[in-house]
C-alpha cells in the first residue's frame, strides 16, 4: 500500500515496535525515498536484546529508515550499543555510519495536545463529576490512578506501597483513598500482575462499615470521568516498572490548573526524564514511595506552585504538535 500510493518527494513516517521491519522492505523498493521510523515504547538493553533470535532481521528492519526515533537518551543509548555490538557497525551519538549510508539517531519525547484537553476540560460533564466527586469524598484525600494491567505497569507494586503507607502513617487510616482505574489487558498478563489479591488484603484490613481504602476498578471511564479525577485529586501516583512515555502524567499535570497537587513519578517511566519536578520514586522500594506519598499530601502550598509551575512549562511546551513537527522537520533534514 504504501509503496503503490508513494510519489516523488513524499515523506514515510513508520510508527512503533509492530512496523520494526518495515523500513528496510520499503527501502528495498524505494531506495530513494525519505523513511523516518519512532518507537514509541522502551529499547531494550543489549544484553536482553541479543536473546532474541530474530535480532538482526529487527536492527536491519530500523536501519532502512533515515531517522530513528526515541523518546529519551537512555532508548536511544541501548539501541546504538546494541547495533554496535551485534551488527559490528560504527555509531556515535548522532547515529549509525553503515556502508553506503547513515542512520541518524534522535530524541524525541511526545506529549498532549494541551489546547484540545483544555477544550474538553470545559466539557460540563468534566465539572458535573469533578462536583460528584468532591461531594463523595468530602474530608478524604484522593491518590488516583489509571494503568493497563500489565505487569510493567506496576499496579502491584503501587498496591504494596500504598499498603506500607497505611502502617507507616497510621494518621491517615481512614482519611484517604486510593482510586485506581486497571485498564483491561490480556488474561495471561493480569494473572501475572497479581493485583487482585492485594487489593483485597488491604481493604480487608482497613476497611469499615463506611470506608474503603481502594477502589479499584476494572474496567475503563468514560474520558470525563477521567478528567474529573484529575481534576480534584490530591496527587498522582504512576508506578511503571518500564514505561515508554507516560502521557498521564502530562494529562494529569494541565487538570490541577487550580489546585497544583503534586506527581509522584517512577524513575522508569520515560516521562521522568522530562518531568523532573515531580517526586521520584523506585517503585520497588515501596517504603520509599509510602514517604513519597506523605510528603506530597504534607508539601507546603508554595511548593506545590513552584513545582507545578515547572511542570507545566514542560507539558505546555513539549507538546504533541512540537512532538511530530521536530521529528518530521529533522527527517526533512537528512
Amino acid at each position: 500500500m504504501i509503496v503503490e500510493n508513494y510519489m516523488q518527494g513524499d515523506t514515510i513516517w513508520v510508527n512503533d515496535y509492530h512496523l520494526m521491519l518495515v523500513p528496510n522492505m520499503i527501502r528495498e523498493r524505494l531506495p530513494d525515498a525519505s523513511i523516518g521510523f519512532f518507537l514509541h515504547i522502551p529499547f531494550p538493553s543489549s544484553e536482553i536484546f541479543k536473546c532474541l533470535h530474530v535480532r538482526k532481521e529487527v536492527l536491519e528492519g530500523l536501519l532502512g529508515a533515515d531517522l530513528v526515533g526515541f523518546q529519551t537518551y537512555s532508548f536511544a543509548r541501548h539501541f546504538l550499543q546494541t547495533c554496535s555490538r551485534l551488527l559490528a557497525v560504527e555509531t556515535n551519538p548522532k547515529g549509525i555510519q553503515l556502508e553506503n549510508t547513515t542512520v541518524n539517531v534522535g530524541i524525541f519525547p511526545i506529549g498532549i495536545d494541551t489546547k484540545s484537553l483544555n477544550v474538553k476540560r470545559q466539557d460540563p460533564e468534566v465539572t458535573k463529576w469533578a462536583e460528584m466527586l468532591k461531594e463523595k469524598y468530602a474530608g478524604m484525600k484522593l491518590v488516583v490512578a489509571r494503568d493497563k494491567l500489565d505487569y510493567i505497569k506496576g499496579v502491584r507494586q503501587k498496591m504494596l506501597a500504598f499498603e506500607r503507607f497505611l502502617n507507616l502513617y497510621p494518621e491517615y487510616q481512614g482519611k484517604i483513598v486510593l482510586i485506581q482505574v486497571a485498564l483491561s489487558t490480556s488474561e495471561q498478563n493480569e494473572v501475572q500482575g497479581q493485583v487482585s489479591d492485594v487489593v483485597t488484603r488491604i481493604n480487608s484490613r482497613f476497611s469499615d462499615l463506611s470506608y474503603q481504602p481502594i477502589v479499584f476498578l476494572r474496567q475503563d471511564i468514560t474520558f470525563s470521568q477521567y478528567l474529573g479525577l484529575l481534576t480534584v485529586a490530591d496527587l498522582c501516583l504512576i508506578t511503571s516498572l518500564r514505561d515508554g512515555m507516560n502521557l498521564t502524567a502530562h494529562e494529569y499535570v494541565v487538570c490541577q490548573e487550580e489546585q497544583k497537587n503534586p506527581l509522584v513519578l517512577s524513575e522508569f517511566a520515560g516521562t521522568y526524564g522530562s518531568l523532573g519536578a515531580c517526586l521520584r520514586v523506585n517503585p520497588w522500594n515501596y517504603t520509599e514511595v509510602a514517604t513519597a506519598i506523605h510528603d506530597a499530601l504534607e508539601m507546603k502550598e508554595d511548593e506545590k506552585v513552584a513545582r507545578w509551575n515547572e511542570l507545566r512549562k514542560h507539558v505546555c511546551t513539549n507538546t504533541a504538535q512540537f512532538w511530530a513537527q521536530g521529528f518530521v522537520s529533522e527527517l526533512v533534514k537528512v
